[in-house]
């Protein structure tokens, strides 16, 4: 498992643990796919991440977040501050999650572009 991986599990379940005392929901945030190492991975394997996040994490984060305003509707007026702002919370942490897996797939394409342009180069 990757130290992000790892990192985001770890993050997942303290949330989970801090926020369920107050707020309980049936929506489960999307792992984080693994992203290759762009200065080692070959072009099938970038190419396979990509596809990942395209076809399965960036759908399942889309499901996510109308879990949690489905939730939210539901609930409607009844709903406390307290769950209110876990909601906001859970759509925070879809959105830093998303922005973080895209981060981390632009870093290895450049990372996969400059070793493929070294090589060609020698």
């Amino acid at each position: 498992m990757s130290v992000i991986r790892k990192f985001i599990t770890s993050a997942l379940i303290l949330f989970a643990l801090s926020s369920s005392a107050y707020a309980v929901t049936s929506c489960r945030p999307p792992l984080a796919p693994v992203i290759p190492d762009g200065a080692t991975a070959p072009k099938e394997d970038i190419l396979t991440a990509l596809k990942t996040i395209k076809n399965d994490f960036q759908p399942a984060i889309i499901n996510f977040q109308n879990c949690i305003a489905t939730e939210k509707t539901a609930i409607g007026d009844v709903a406390t501050e307290q769950q209110m702002s876990h909601w906001d919370q859970l759509f925070d942490y879809a959105y830093a999650l998303e922005t973080q897996v895209a981060d981390q797939m632009n870093k290895a394409i450049r990372a996969y572009k400059a070793r493929t342009a070294k090589e060609t180069a020698e």
